[in-house]
C-alpha cells in the first residue's frame, strides 16, 4: 500500500499552464490596472520616476501577428500609472517593465473582469520586490500556501517517515483544505486549481465525493478537463463503457465553452477507438472532420488520430522496426515473436519520461515475472544526454543504441506526436494500445488484458 501511496503523491503536480476562465465566453473583459514602480536610490537618487513602462501582452495569441499587446502604459514623476486593460478572458498573462528600452523584468499576472489590480514594485529587482494585490492574486496567495504545505508533507512522506494509517489521513486532511480554498474563493482561477487538487487526491480514497466536487465545480471550462482526467476513467471502470459515453456526452451539454466542447468530442473519439470499437471511432472522426472543417488545427488533428485508426488501433499488426541495443544486440518485430512487451519512443531528457521511470521500474520488476518486456527508443540528439540520463539510474531492460534506427522513420511509422508514446504489443506482434503523454496509468489495464489467459498478478 505504501507503494502505491507514494506512486500518488509522486505524480499529484498543479497544470497551472491550462488555466483559463470556465464558462467565460470570448468577449472583451476589461479591469483597472495600477501601481507604482520605483527605482533604487543606489541606481537612481534623483526621486524622478518617470519613463518606466508597464506593458501586458496575451502570450497566447492565435491572430498569427505575433504578440497581443493589451497594455502599454508609462509612470509618471511618482513612479504611478494607471489605466483600463481589454482582454479576451480570465487568465495569466505576460506583464514586462522597461527603463531605457531595456527589460528589466517580467511577471506572470492574472486579468479578471470587474477586479482591480495593484502593482507595486522597485527597479532593478523586479521579481524580488513586486508586490500583486487584486481578489485574483489573493486567492492564488492562498492556494499556493495551502499548495507548500502539502508539497511538504509529501516530500516527507516520500522518504518514509509517515505509516500507512497517517499517509491516509494526511491526504484526506489535505483534500480538505483545498477543498476550503476552493469553496472561500470561488470564480477564482485558485478556486478551480484547489477543486482540481482536492479531487486528485480523493481520486484513490473516495471516487464517489470525487465525483460530488467535480460536479460542484461544473460546468467550469477547467473542472470538464478534470472530469475527462478523473471521472470518467472511474465511470468506465464501475459502470462500463456505455456509461462513460453518456457520461461525455453529458458533460458536452452542460459546458458552454466552444475549445472545452472540442476537447470532449476529441476525447471520445480517443475512448471508442482506444475500447476497440474503431468503426464507431471512424464516423464519429467524420462528424468531427465536418463540424470543424474550418479549423486548421483541428483538421491537423483528425489526419493524426485517422492515421492511428487506420494503423494504429488495437488489433492490427505492429510496424516493422529494428533496432541495436546499447549493448550490441539486435531486436526487431521476429525477434520478440511470442513475448509481451511495451515499445517506448521518448527523449531520455524529457521531464514527463523522467517522472514516469520510477513507476515504470515497479512495473517491470512486477511483470517481468509473467513474461513482459520492456524496451526503449530514445528520440535523444545526443549519446551524452543518454548516457547521463542512466548515471544515476539502473538500466534494466534494453535501450536502443543512437544512431542504430532511422529517427524520422521510427515518428512516422509509430504516429509520435506526445512524448513519451508507448505501445503494449501481445505475443502475436499485435498491437493492444497506443498510450500517449500521460496515459501511463491505462498501461496497467492493458498488461492485464495481455495476460489476461495467464496467471496475471492483477
Amino acid at each position: 500500500m505504501k507503494t502505491r501511496l507514494f506512486q500518488f503523491l509522486a505524480i499529484l503536480t498543479v497544470s497551472a499552464g491550462m488555466l483559463a476562465c470556465s464558462g467565460e465566453t470570448n468577449t472583451p473583459k476589461k479591469t483597472l490596472v495600477q501601481g507604482t514602480i520605483t527605482v533604487a536610490d543606489s541606481l537612481d537618487d534623483s526621486g524622478n520616476y518617470e519613463g518606466i513602462y508597464v506593458t501586458i501582452v496575451n502570450p497566447e495569441d492565435t491572430s498569427g501577428t505575433g504578440l497581443d499587446t493589451l497594455f502599454h502604459e508609462v509612470t509618471n514623476k511618482a513612479g504611478r500609472f494607471a489605466a483600463t486593460v481589454t482582454f479576451p478572458e480570465k487568465k495569466y498573462y505576460l506583464m514586462s517593465v522597461s527603463r531605457n528600452n531595456n527589460t528589466i523584468g517580467e511577471l506572470g499576472v492574472i486579468l479578471a473582469e470587474d477586479d482591480t489590480l495593484t502593482v507595486q514594485a522597485e527597479l532593478p529587482g523586479v521579481q524580488q520586490t513586486v508586490k500583486l494585490e487584486s481578489r485574483e492574486h489573493d486567492a492564488m496567495h492562498t492556494f499556493t500556501k495551502v499548495d507548500q504545505g502539502f508539497n511538504r508533507i509529501r516530500a516527507f512522506a516520500q522518504s518514509g517517515a509517515l505509516t500507512d494509517t497517517q499517509m491516509v489521513e494526511e491526504i484526506q486532511k489535505w483534500s480538505d483544505l483545498y477543498w476550503e480554498v476552493y469553496e472561500k474563493n470561488q470564480n477564482s482561477l485558485a478556486a478551480v486549481l484547489a477543486a482540481e487538487q482536492s479531487a486528485r487526491l480523493l481520486n484513490s480514497w473516495n471516487q464517489e465525493e470525487m465525483l460530488r466536487r467535480i460536479d460542484q465545480v461544473l460546468p467550469d471550462k477547467y473542472m470538464s478537463q478534470v472530469a475527462l482526467d478523473l471521472a470518467k476513467p472511474y465511470i468506465a471502470r464501475n459502470q462500463g463503457f456505455d456509461a462513460a459515453s453518456a457520461y461525455m456526452d453529458s458533460l458536452s451539454s452542460i459546458v458552454d465553452d466552444e475549445e472545452a466542447k472540442e476537447i470532449i468530442f476529441r476525447q471520445k473519439i480517443q475512448f471508442y477507438f482506444d475500447s476497440s470499437r474503431v468503426k464507431e471511432a471512424r464516423n464519429l472522426l467524420e462528424n468531427y472532420e465536418e463540424e470543424y472543417a474550418d479549423n486548421q488545427r483541428s483538421k491537423e488533428w483528425a489526419r493524426r488520430i485517422r492515421y492511428d485508426l487506420n494503423y494504429l488501433a488495437p488489433g492490427v499488426q505492429a510496424p516493422e522496426f529494428s533496432f541495436v541495443t546499447m549493448e550490441g544486440d539486435t531486436v526487431n518485430n521476429e525477434k520478440l515473436e511470442g513475448d509481451v512487451y511495451i515499445l517506448e519512443i521518448s527523449p531520455l531528457a524529457s521531464t514527463m519520461y523522467q517522472n514516469d521511470f520510477d513507476r515504470t521500474v515497479i512495473l517491470h520488476e512486477i511483470y517481468r515475472n509473467y513474461g513482459l518486456k520492456i524496451l526503449t527508443i530514445p528520440l535523444d540528439q545526443s549519446e551524452i544526454t543518454v548516457n547521463a540520463f542512466f548515471e544515476e539510474r539502473s538500466k534494466l531492460w534494453p535501450v536502443a543504441k543512437l544512431g542504430s534506427f532511422d529517427v524520422q522513420d521510427i515518428i512516422k511509422k509509430f504516429n509520435v506526436v506526445q512524448v513519451p508514446t508507448r505501445l503494449l504489443i501481445d505475443e502475436n506482434g499485435v498491437l493492444i494500445r497506443k498510450y500517449e503523454g500521460r496515459e501511463f496509468e491505462d498501461v496497467i489495464q492493458g498488461i492485464n488484458k495481455a495476460f489476461r489467459n495467464n496467471k496475471s498478478p492483477s
